[in-house]
């Protein structure tokens, strides 16, 4: 199948904020110290890095990931079996957290590239249909005339809950879907955009301006 682009650059478009959800009956000024563990799905590990990073520039007492990696090890645990309950509470003993942060890449599409040529002076060319997010204009490709550099933006969509260790309750739980161009800033749009979330709800965090 084929599609016709304009070949201009066009401007990353994404929603902005996340969709969240908060527990009502949630004590955020209890939560003092949290851990985020590896997020499920591909590239789960960064994404949870990123998130680790957004909290800790907002004033959040994370745990060192290396130190909960080796606990998790220690006591064969793994971020789903971290979830329940009362896995939930012996981690956090000791780990001395108040909070786990778990969640999941719900897509994960990277960047891609790709050559396209048309006619001289054609306002418009003929490539293959290309999937991801939006497709702008690198400019021409040298030695190859009448040619673009087409490029798509990569897409990620995350889903995130904090969980109280003592309870296993649901404190708070958030999804989003961004472009960035490329997976790593993505997903850091997204994780800065949890991170706001969490801002207003939770006292431990600054509220950025």
């Amino acid at each position: 199948m084929k599609k016709t682009f304009i070949l201009i650059p066009l401007l990353l478009s994404a929603c902005v904020t996340p969709n969240v959800a908060v527990n009502p009956r949630a004590d955020f000024t209890a939560v003092k110290r949290v851990a985020v563990l590896s997020f499920g799905g591909q590239q789960g590990d960064l994404a949870a890095d990123l998130l680790t990073q957004s909290l800790l520039a907002r004033g959040a007492d994370v745990v060192e990931r290396q130190r909960l990696n080796a606990v998790m090890e220690e006591q064969r645990l793994t971020s789903s079996t971290a979830f329940d309950p009362a896995t939930a509470k012996q981690l956090g003993r000791l780990l001395g957290v108040d909070a786990l942060f778990i969640g999941t890449v719900a897509e994960s599409t990277p960047q891609s590239s790709y050559i396209v040529s048309g006619a001289e002076n054609a306002r418009r060319t003929t490539v293959s249909k290309v999937s991801g997010g939006s497709v702008y204009s690198e400019g021409t490709v040298l030695g190859l005339p009448n040619s673009q550099l087409l490029s798509t933006t990569a897409n990620v969509a995350l889903v995130s809950r904090m969980v109280d260790v003592q309870t296993g309750s649901v404190l708070w739980a958030a999804s989003m879907s961004y472009e960035g161009f490329d997976v790593s800033a993505a997903m850091n749009g997204i994780t800065e955009a949890f991170a706001r979330s969490l801002a207003q709800i939770w006292p431990e965090l600054i509220i950025q301006r």
